[in-house]
């Protein structure tokens, strides 16, 4: 019997039940909407191993077995996905590349055949109010009356510690079995962060309805000017990855490009493509060994991605045109 996503079924076979994708495929090839998140995301995986498959890159089967492995959505499968969706762009535009070898080899994640360039691609998740809140929802089910809860943060931080979460959350339990509704500023110390200390809002009220179960909101607005605490880390973030002893073992085996993808640090994605590509310009420093620094924001329900390009000052000519030739190619956004 025909299914409505070929390759990626394909991809699928021998994936253990649980895999992250199998009850969204289940419900993308019954009644689901065709703009329902199970259809969209679906269908953006298809188009994904589609370019893949047809391009046939030498050691797509390591990728399609970390995909197959996945056994977690939003770490497993979307830190393999980061790397898929930058070799799906890399075949549209008709440009042929490999996936480096795996298994500790020093090659990067993508080696691009006729460029003399390769591309390291990283996929972090950060995003500690996300996990605060997660945490007191799972605290609070059970406990009655209902409440509302309201984090409130001056700035939105990369990371909270878990002892700092635990102790938010063991006191917020503590204010609604007692009725202590109100809001609450817990300071936090974040020495790592540009902005050394976040004033936390704990603001606890009761539920519009009280058999509904407790609920968990982030609010927040502007967050201040650009480039503003909370993308500075996301910077530092981007910038760290530049001294990671294995990434930079692979930009030792041939020119490379690091990227990074940020849809899930923090706020990054609401920066502009253009700033981005201007930020890192500005900060990568002449002595990495990369020959740039990108960054992506890839969504579920698009199987393409935009990519922001910083490059080094001091790049040789030969480098300076491999870059440029992408570039041109892969339409990416540079300063």
């Amino acid at each position: 019997m025909s299914t409505p996503f070929p390759f990626l079924q394909g991809w699928m076979d021998r994936a253990p039940q649980d895999h992250p994708l199998t009850d969204l495929i289940t419900e993308a090839t019954g009644n689901s909407l065709a703009d329902s998140f199970a259809s969209v995301t679906v269908a953006a995986f298809e188009d994904i191993v589609e370019a893949l498959e047809e391009a046939r890159p030498e050691r797509l089967a390591g990728v399609r077995r970390d995909f197959r492995n996945a056994r977690t959505f939003n770490d497993d499968l979307l830190i393999v996905r980061a790397e898929m969706v930058a070799g799906a762009k890399l075949a549209r535009a008709g440009i042929p590349f490999d996936f480096g070898r795996r298994n500790g080899d020093t090659e990067p994640d993508l080696v691009l055949r006729d460029m003399n360039l390769g591309i390291e691609v990283k996929a972090r998740r950060l995003d500690g109010l996300e996990d605060l809140r997660a945490e007191l929802a799972a605290a609070l089910t059970g406990i009655t009356p209902s409440v509302l809860v309201e984090l409130r943060p001056d700035s939105p931080p990369l990371v909270i510690k878990a002892d700092v979460r635990a102790k938010v959350v063991e006191e917020t339990v503590q204010r609604v079995r007692s009725g202590n509704f109100g809001a609450k500023v817990t300071p936090v110390d974040q020495p790592w962060s540009a902005r050394k200390r976040l004033l936390l809002h704990v603001g606890i009220r009761q539920a519009a309805d009280p058999t509904g179960g407790s609920l968990i909101i982030v609010t927040g607005g502007f967050w201040g000017s650009e480039p503003g605490p909370h993308l500075m880390d996301a910077e530092a973030q981007v910038l760290a990855a530049l001294h990671d002893e294995q990434k930079i073992r692979q930009a030792k085996s041939m020119p490379t490009i690091l990227l990074v993808d940020v849809a899930r640090t923090g706020s990054a994605y609401i920066r502009s493509p253009k700033v981005w590509a201007q930020r890192l310009e500005m900060l990568l420093p002449e002595t990495t060994l990369f020959v740039g620094a990108a960054v992506m924001t890839p969504s579920l329900d698009d199987p393409g991605v935009g990519i922001s390009l910083g490059v080094r000052a001091n790049l040789s000519d030969t480098d300076r045109r491999a870059v440029d030739e992408l570039t041109c190619r892969l339409g990416l956004t540079r300063a």
